[in-house]
């Protein structure tokens, strides 16, 4: 471990060093940091101060705050600062003259431009840049915690994984979705199968075909990730179909920017239409972060509640939705391909539409297992297996 890791951190994440600080002075109130690639960063005082990790400020176990914020004046300065023998940047606060000592390799990653190595940008696609989900290869049948990190990299990459060669018994689903976190469980069950079945309250549960979709738009909170494991592979068609949804919105707002305005600003109702649950949600089909960033896709096109909106709006808002159904179930768009027994797909569901053919079960029989995880689930994953990667490093 080097010298600057034994210096306390805000955390118990491991921080990687990177640079050492050349140079710190106080300029106005602000402590300015010049690094030895020539980086500068320029620290706010209430932000340093917050950040204290002494034994008076910061629990040394738990890591949470022991100081009030509301008892640090907005108008504190730095009275003096220096960069000790460890490398550590040491300030001297005015008033109190309360002393904090920061891990320069934790400044230095939170205040430069400094990137991680990871390669997680997303990319998106259409039929013309995948025929299939990008496929990994289980050892032996037995996915390593280095598949499923690479598996789960995948998914953030292209909102899709394809893990072939696992064993086909019931457990599998289970087991790989409490390495990744907790599963949610919905009003479907906790973990659920999708077979042909007479009497189903889902249309999944039937030989029907099923256009894209994403599950569960009916909740406050849809799930994050799906998983489905193919078990049974032996009725005739049934092949699965995925759609980048946030491609088909990204291509409708460079082609289509009013269906776009509509597809992300008016809500539509999905609504539960059997059983004896009554989930509903209202929402845009194309969901935005406050930054006017994708951030979901919401689409059941067989539980779509009666439209509310005013006759006037109507011929728009219905010909804005049917541009992207006939997008995201275009052959443009989406990827069809055969699952075979020992398959497992993960997939965001709030970024990429499933589907299916029809299916015959005279043919034989098909049985796929699933349940959900969350997308913060996939993120802590990662997190956590890149921190061990660096201390074992």
């Amino acid at each position: 471990m080097t010298v600057s890791n034994k210096i306390a951190t805000p955390d118990n994440f491991y921080w990687p060093q990177c640079n050492s600080i050349a140079s710190a002075k106080i300029v106005d109130k602000a402590v300015i940091l010049h690094w030895n690639d020539d980086q500068q960063s320029t620290l706010h005082p209430v932000w340093l101060r917050d950040n204290c990790c002494c034994e008076l400020c910061l629990n040394p176990i738990t890591r949470e705050h022991l100081l009030d914020l509301r008892d640090v004046s907005l108008d504190i300065r730095p009275s003096a600062v220096e960069v000790d023998a460890e490398g550590a940047l040491v300030v001297t606060w005015s008033g109190d003259q309360h002393r904090s000592r920061y891990n320069p390799d934790w400044l230095y990653a939170h205040s430069t431009e400094q990137r991680s190595q990871r390669d997680d940008q997303m990319r998106l696609w259409s039929a013309a840049d995948l025929c299939e989900p990008p496929s990994l290869d289980a050892i032996d049948g037995i996915v390593t915690d280095e598949l499923l990190y690479e598996a789960l990299l995948t998914i953030l990459r292209h909102g899709m994984v394809r893990l072939r060669g696992l064993p086909t018994d019931t457990a599998q689903v289970e087991t790989l979705a409490l390495r990744i976190g907790p599963i949610r469980e919905t009003h479907f069950d906790r973990i659920f199968d999708v077979i042909s079945k007479a009497d189903s309250d889902t249309l999944a549960n039937t030989s029907h075909y099923l256009a894209a979709h994403t599950d569960i738009p009916t909740r406050e909170s849809p799930p994050g990730i799906q998983i489905l494991h193919c078990r049974i592979a032996e009725a005739k068609g049934g092949h699965s179909t995925l759609t980048d949804g946030f491609k088909v919105a990204n291509d409708i707002k460079q082609q289509f920017p009013a269906y776009y305005k509509t597809l992300t600003s008016v809500k539509w109702c999905h609504a539960n239409r059997a059983g004896p649950t009554d989930y509903r949600w209202s929402a845009p089909i194309i969901g935005l972060d406050d930054q006017g960033e994708l951030l979901e896709v919401r689409l059941l096109p067989f539980s779509r509640a009666p439209l509310q909106a005013d006759y006037k709006d109507m011929d728009g808002i219905y010909a804005a939705l049917v541009c992207f159904l006939d997008l995201v179930n275009c052959s443009d768009y989406q990827i069809r391909f055969p699952l075979q027994a020992g398959d497992l797909i993960m997939f965001d569901n709030r970024r990429v539409l499933h589907g299916r053919s029809e299916f015959s079960p005279k043919t034989g029989d098909r049985a796929l297992r699933g349940t959900y995880v969350e997308r913060d689930d996939v993120m802590s994953k990662i997190r956590e297996f890149e921190q061990q990667q660096s201390r074992n490093g």
